[in-house]
């Protein structure tokens, strides 16, 4: 008898029915085995396109990543910055910033309006970093997961402190707890440049929902008290801050949560901490590095301190000039009365 296969389908044909018990199971083997060696070639084949494809994605991130760090290293550099420092530097989200104060004026100090600044904004879209990016740009801030916004701005980096807010009633009172501590907020980020950090914030709102980051100068606790950072003056741990001139009856409210549509923040109870003596590395207070640099000169709290601190330096005046006239009288009295002849006759 013949056997023969009938293509791919392996069905035995026979001549006679007496071999077909017989080789049947022979013949049904060969055909597994030929469609298992095909099956084998196209899935070898899928893997290598597959593998292939995931290869030219991997060196696609390779490329956009690189991108991503040449572009914040030539941010950094021209910040002032020699290289990299995750502990002078980070890129931080704006809303994860807060303000200082309650209120801040319409324009900087050079006469620039802040809502013109805040137009003049410009982003940049970036790719994430990859595992092979190096570990200092991952500790600046750099997002890893998915593509984020660069934002810069037309005015010097603005310098933040992680610091606990003393917290306060509306009418800006201290709070205190019930055995007479002082209450502050969580440490978080602040900073004294409210105008900028309101321009950076409007810029943020506008690409919301999207990743957001900003180069900041960061200042360390320890380089000194910060003697303006205590005086801050936010009731709502500034979360929000109110525009316009002090002399207006009503200034609008801006809150980058109400902005895009979100609920404000349910802010946790204070922490209490007893009083503690002011270190003398504090009462030297803190230079800041950039406030006056370009013109951006955009702290309320320094033209509240600057009101105080020529009060204080017109009564130092007075005192001394009056101590001074006193003691001229004293002297001329005493002058006149050595020089004069009656007296000298009468004590004689």
């Amino acid at each position: 008898c013949h056997l023969e296969l009938a293509g791919d389908a392996g069905i035995c044909s026979v001549a006679c029915s007496s071999c077909q018990a017989r080789k049947g199971r022979a013949c049904m083997a060969r055909a597994v085995a030929r469609t298992s060696a095909g099956g084998a070639n196209s899935s070898s084949t899928t893997r290598k396109s597959s593998d292939g494809s995931a290869e030219k994605t991997q060196q696609a991130d390779e490329v956009t990543a690189a991108h991503t760090e040449a572009i914040i290293r030539q941010l950094v550099h021209a910040s002032g910055q020699d290289g990299i420092d995750a502990e002078r530097q980070r890129l931080l989200s704006p809303f994860s910033i807060h303000f200082s104060q309650n209120h801040i004026r319409p324009e900087f100090q050079d006469g620039r309006p802040i809502e013109e600044t805040a137009s003049a904004m410009s982003s940049e879209r970036l790719a994430p970093l990859t595992a092979n990016s190096p570990e200092e740009l991952k500790d600046l801030g750099i997002p890893a997961d998915s593509e984020w916004w660069l934002l810069q701005a037309p005015f010097p980096e603005i310098e933040v402190i992680q610091w606990r807010i003393k917290l306060r009633e509306e009418d800006g009172t201290q709070l205190f707890d019930d055995e007479g501590n002082e209450l502050y907020g969580d440490r978080e980020w602040y900073t004294l440049d409210n105008r900028r950090l309101y321009c950076l914030q409007k810029a943020a709102a506008a690409l919301y929902p999207k990743e957001v980051r900003f180069l900041a100068n960061v200042v360390r606790q320890d380089e000194g008290s910060c003697r303006e950072f205590r005086k801050f003056r936010s009731v709502d741990r500034g979360r929000s801050i109110r525009l316009g001139h002090r002399d207006s009856p009503e200034l609008p409210r801006w809150c980058w949560r109400v902005e895009v549509g979100l609920p404000e923040e349910v802010l946790p109870a204070g922490t209490a901490l007893p009083r503690q003596g002011r270190r003398r590395a504090e009462r030297s207070g803190w230079v800041r590095r950039n406030g006056r640099k370009g013109g951006y000169r955009d702290d309320d709290c320094e033209e509240e301190r600057s009101v105080w601190d020529v009060i204080a330096n017109a009564a130092l005046f007075v005192l001394v000039y009056a101590a001074m006239r006193l003691l001229f009288a004293f002297w001329r009295h005493y002058m006149a009365g050595d020089q004069d002849p009656n007296r000298s006759l009468t004590s004689k």
